[in-house]
Order: C-alpha cells, then sequence, then structure tokens
C-alpha cells in the first residue's frame, strides 16, 4: 500500500507548509555553464536555456548539444559539431569581425569534441587540438596571434588535448598523457609574464583528468578523486590558508571529505562536485558564492544539495545541474531573476534548521542568495506534478485527483497539493527535491520522504505503461578491432551498440516523442546509462511485422507490400557506450527514457545481447 511505503521511508520534522503549485517545463537539464552575469543550460531534449543578461539566441532549425557562457557573450555547441556565438563582440569573440550581437557559424570549425568560452576568447577541440578565437591580448590564443583574431587559431603546444578550459587571459588542457599545459598571462605558470604565449606544462601533475580556471587562478581533477590547485590564493581559493605569494606550483586540496569528480572555478573561489552528489566550496564568500548558508559554513558543503551531476562558477555566483535535470544557483549576479529570494528564507529538507521562515539577512539578499534557489524554467516543477499526478491514481482514497490547477507558485519554497481529510503532499522548490506528507498518516508530522527522483522512476514507468508504446530492442558487442568513430570523431569506448526502436499506440506514435537516453540492466543488476548516437528524435516510416519492428526496412518506389508486413511510422536509434560485465547471449533488460509534452516516461523489454566480429 502507498501509504505504508510512504511511512516507512520517511522522516518525521515539523515545519510550516507554504501554498504553491505547478509551472510546467519539459526540460531536463544535462549541462550547466555560468560567466559573468548570465548562466546557460542544455536539456536532454536539446533545448538550450540561458538566464541573466544574455538571453538565448535562436538556433533553429540546427540541434544544440551544449552553450558555454563567458562576458557578455555564449557560445554553442551544434550537433554538426560546429560552433555559433551571439551576445558582445568588442574582441571578436564571437568569430566574426562585425559588431553583430550573434555570429554564423566560427569559420573552419568543425568535427569539434569540447567548447569552451572564457572572458574575451573562446576555444574547441577539434580531434585532440586546440582552437581558439577572441582576444589574444594576454597570451590565450598562443603564438599564432598576440591580437584579437575572429579566425579559429590553432593554439601551439596545445596538441595532445583531451579536455578543454578557458578563462580571463588563458587556455589549458589536458593532455593525452595526464600533463596540463597553459598558454596565457591568466595561468599564473613561472615564466608566465615573459612569455605569455608560450605553452607551459603544469609542474607536478601527472594525472589529471579535467582543468577548471577562471581569473588568477586554476585547479585540476586528478586520478581518484583528488583535487590541486594553483595561482591566487587572497581569498583561500586554493583551499589553503589565504594569503602569501601566488602559487606558482599546485597546492592540493585536502579536506573535501570525499573523492571529487569533477572541479570549477570562478572568481576568488573554487567547488568541487563530489562523488555523494555533494558540493564543496571554497574561497571568496561576499556575495554567497559558496552556498554554505543555514549551517554549511564550517565544512564548505553548500546547502541542501545531494544528488548534483554537474556545476559550474562564474564571476560571484555557482550553479549545479541536479539529477532530475534541475538547475540551482547561488551567490549574486548570475541572473535567476529578480525577487526569486523575496521569501524569508528557504526550505532545504537535508537541513532541518532551515525549515519554516527564517528572517536572517545574511542568508537572503536580494538579488542573490547565500543557499542554492531555482532556475524556475529549470526547476521542478513539471515532475512534481507528474509523481503527485502519479500518487493520486496509485491511492485515490487517499489522494482524491485535484479537479483545477492550482495557482502559480510565484516565490514560494512549495509545490503543494492539499487533499479532503486534511492529507497534503509537496516538493520542496529549493535545493534537492524531496517528496513530503502530512496528514493522519503521519500522526501531523511532517514526513521527508526521499528525494524526489525515486519516485519520478515510479511515475515514469507509469507513463509509459499507459501509453500504448512498445519497445523492442537489439543490443549487440561490436568485437571488431581497432578504434571507433562517431560522426568521424574517435571514441575509444563506444564498442557496446544498442539499436532500438518504438512503436505507437492504437493512435500511431505520438509527436513530440523524444528518446533520451538507453539503461540496460546486466544479469548481476547492475544498471549503466547511455547516450543516444542520433539525439533520439527522428520517426521514419518502415516496413515492420507484428514480431519485428527494430530491424531496418524500408519499402522501395515500385515495390510490393510484402506479405505479413505493413508500413508504420516507428522511432528509432542506437545508444552506445562502454558496458559493465555484459556478454554475448546475455538477456539483459533495456529501459528508454522518453520525453512527451513536458512530462517524461520509459519504456522497458529484454533482449539477448549479440556479438558483431
Amino acid at each position: 500500500m502507498l501509504a505504508s511505503r510512504l511511512v516507512r521511508r520517511a522522516l518525521g520534522i515539523a515545519a510550516l507548509l507554504l501554498p504553491a503549485a505547478f509551472t510546467p517545463s519539459a526540460s531536463m537539464a544535462t549541462t550547466v555553464s555560468v560567466g559573468h552575469s548570465h548562466g546557460c543550460s542544455v536539456s536532454d531534449t536539446h533545448q538550450p536555456t540561458c538566464w541573466g543578461s544574455l538571453p538565448i539566441q535562436d538556433q533553429a532549425p540546427d540541434t544544440v548539444l551544449d552553450v558555454r557562457a563567458g562576458r557578455d557573450f555564449s557560445c554553442a555547441l551544434m550537433a554538426g559539431r560546429t560552433v555559433r556565438c551571439w551576445g558582445n563582440n568588442d574582441f571578436s569573440q564571437l568569430g566574426v569581425n562585425s559588431p553583430s550581437s550573434a555570429g554564423p557559424s566560427v569559420g573552419g570549425l568543425w568535427r569539434i569534441t569540447q567548447l569552451a568560452v572564457g572572458a574575451t576568447h573562446a576555444c574547441a577541440l577539434l580531434d585532440t587540438q586546440a582552437y581558439c578565437w577572441g582576444d589574444g591580448s594576454r597570451g590565450q590564443l598562443g603564438a599564432g596571434s598576440a591580437a584579437s583574431s575572429a579566425a579559429p587559431i590553432a593554439v601551439e603546444g596545445l596538441s595532445k588535448a583531451v579536455h578543454l578550459a578557458a578563462g580571463q587571459g588563458a587556455t589549458c588542457v589536458v593532455q593525452w598523457d595526464a600533463k596540463v599545459a597553459c598558454v596565457g598571462l591568466g595561468s599564473e605558470l613561472s615564466g608566465g609574464l615573459d612569455e605569455p604565449r608560450v605553452a607551459r606544462t603544469v609542474p607536478g601533475i601527472t594525472d589529471a583528468r579535467e582543468v577548471a580556471l577562471f581569473d588568477g587562478h586554476a585547479c585540476v581533477l586528478r586520478a581518484g578523486g583528488k583535487v590541486s590547485c594553483w595561482g591566487q590564493n587572497s581569498h583561500g581559493q586554493l583551499g589553503i590558508p589565504a594569503g602569501g605569494d601566488i602559487q606558482r606550483s599546485p597546492v592540493e586540496v585536502t579536506n573535501l571529505g570525499a573523492a571529487a569528480k569533477a572541479v570549477t572555478v570562478g572568481n576568488g573561489f573554487s567547488c568541487a562536485l563530489l562523488v555523494n552528489g555533494t558540493v564543496k566550496c571554497w574561497g571568496n564568500n561576499a556575495n554567497g558564492q559558496l552556498g554554505t548558508a543555514l549551517g554549511g559554513a564550517a565544512t564548505g558543503l553548500v546547502t541542501g544539495i545531494t544528488t548534483a551531476t554537474a556545476l559550474s562558477a562564474g564571476q560571484t555566483a555557482a550553479c549545479v545541474a541536479l539529477q532530475g535535470g534541475y538547475v540551482q544557483c547561488w551567490g549574486q549576479g548570475a541572473g535567476w531573476g529578480n525577487g526569486i529570494c523575496g521569501t524569508l528564507g528557504g526550505t532545504y529538507p537535508e537541513h532541518p534548521g532551515s525549515w519554516g521562515p527564517i528572517v536572517d539577512i545574511a542568508i537572503c539578499r536580494p538579488p542573490g542568495s547565500f543557499a542554492p534557489l531555482a532556475i524556475k524554467a529549470l526547476g521542478v516543477a513539471s515532475d512534481a506534478g507528474q509523481v503527485l499526478d502519479w500518487a493520486e491514481k496509485a491511492m485515490p482514497g487517499t489522494f482524491q485527483a485535484q479537479a483545477s490547477s492550482d495557482p502559480d507558485p510565484g516565490n514560494t519554497q512549495f509545490y503543494l497539493r492539499q487533499y479532503p481529510g486534511g492529507h497534503t503532499l509537496g516538493v520542496n522548490a529549493h535545493g534537492t527535491p524531496h517528496l513530503l506528507y502530512l496528514g493522519p498518516i503521519s500522526e501531523g508530522r511532517l514526513l521527508d520522504l526521499g528525494p524526489l527522483d525515486r519516485w519520478l522512476s515510479e511515475a515514469r514507468q507509469e507513463e509509459g505503461t499507459k501509453s500504448g508504446m512498445q519497445l523492442q530492442a537489439a543490443p549487440y558487442l561490436n568485437l571488431m578491432p581497432g578504434v571507433a568513430f562517431i560522426d568521424r570523431i574517435p571514441s575509444p569506448c563506444s564498442y557496446f551498440l544498442v539499436p532500438f526502436a518504438i512503436r505507437g499506440g492504437a493512435n500511431g506514435l505520438p509527436k513530440g516523442l523524444v528518446a533520451t537516453s538507453v539503461r540496460v540492466q546486466n544479469t548481476s543488476g547492475t544498471s549503466m546509462e547511455f547516450p543516444i548516437r542520433g539525439l533520439g528524435q527522428y520517426a521514419s516510416e518502415r516496413l515492420i511485422t507484428e514480431t519485428d519492428w527494430v530491424t531496418q526496412r524500408f519499402l522501395q518506389p515500385g515495390q510490393a507490400m510484402p506479405a505479413g508486413m505493413k508500413l508504420e511510422t516507428v522511432l528509432s536509434d542506437i545508444a552506445e557506450g562502454c558496458p559493465v560485465a555484459v556478454r554475448p547471449d546475455d538477456e539483459v533488460g533495456v529501459t528508454v527514457l522518453y520525453s512527451l509534452g513536458g512530462r517524461k516516461g520509459q519504456l522497458r523489454t529484454r533482449a539477448k545481447v549479440g556479438a558483431a566480429y
């Protein structure tokens, strides 16, 4: 019974519930980038969203894979592996010489694997060579230019790159050999003042995984989840006591508390995403950019964040993408809207002291916040509504379906539904979202039922079941020797392929269906999630049978309809990646996650793993 399941998983704590409601949002953020006064994100359905001083530039009809934010300009990585930029063009950072606020595709760049944007220049990886354009006055374009350049320049010494970063007056890469190389005055490495356009290797680093920089200091993520930083330390941004001379060699951050899986750098502060989904920040906190209000200051842990999947820091603010695709920001100047912190305090289930009204002005200083607040366009509203709809269907005697929609939530702290008999279900708007219950089942206590994403999987399964759609998959291991290629880009880890196809129900395949990712569960129960090769949104009419619609067969001009077959529109694609303990002839579970009309769903099937030699 749903009620007993809820209570068994609940933690009772008292609080004040504020009325709120739902604003639909179809986006599920997978990336996040913060610049000086704006931020951007791209969803799993490849929908870009920007907030703050610089709105998103329409990229239609092309598909966007990523957007990076700089100082008053942004650049997008397109599905065709090209780059487009818009905004300020004082240094030709849009890839054009004209004063236009929106440039065409940056010339000469294709097959791009990664995009990075600094304050006044931008860079891209073409295979393993770093190309940069825009401001070169501080040596950030390397030896190719000492001034601005609209044309991309191959940066000398940054030709063995696997990861790329750009900041204020510097460009850095992680190389094949796990060393870090940088150009530009902003790198703060020894010798950089004398010859800023010459690439220099960061001393003492031989196990780098990622590098991050902004203005005056940089950090590197190393093997085993270690983080080391170098540069200016006026605010303790290197993870050591503030002050002293500029550190020209990296020093290890020793008090993370857990292994890191990503690192980011802002202006005078640094943050690390830890393997447990929390975020730890250190350095300047004058604008709340450490996010440590409500008791987190002693540990450096950002308040209420427990399921982060990506993070980015900027001038005086930082943002994270959370599991479930929500974006939360803290600090000042990220541009998430005036008045968002107009209510007194916030509610963060991981911090019991935050429940109820909080009047300490240090926690809420418009237009910023010392604790994470939701970007409304990328908030929890749609998923909260879907989970509460599911609860009403699963237990209609307790949670009677709502007869009318709720009013706009404004700046309140909860998405809330109240039911006859004193039952209330809600989801907190800020921090990692949790499902909450208050009423007779809990004897009047407020119950924290755990992170919303646990319940969303139940709602997604319900959505898929009632859709009438059917899934078929044909996974196989590519055992051919050699390096695989995706869109002509070398990919060392794509030898497990999962072709799949979705057919519609009684009314055919619905319009607007987008497959977002594929999960495979092996025979031991381990679940793996893989990206989809072709963006998961292209349907085609093909020949199918009632038992086989995954095989690609098309009716040729003049061809008679084959016996036992029919034409039907099917959505098909291929997911690929590195499997964990999967062998030929294993029977695995395959789940395709999808988005349709602002709702999320999933379809499941089982399939035998094949092999190609």
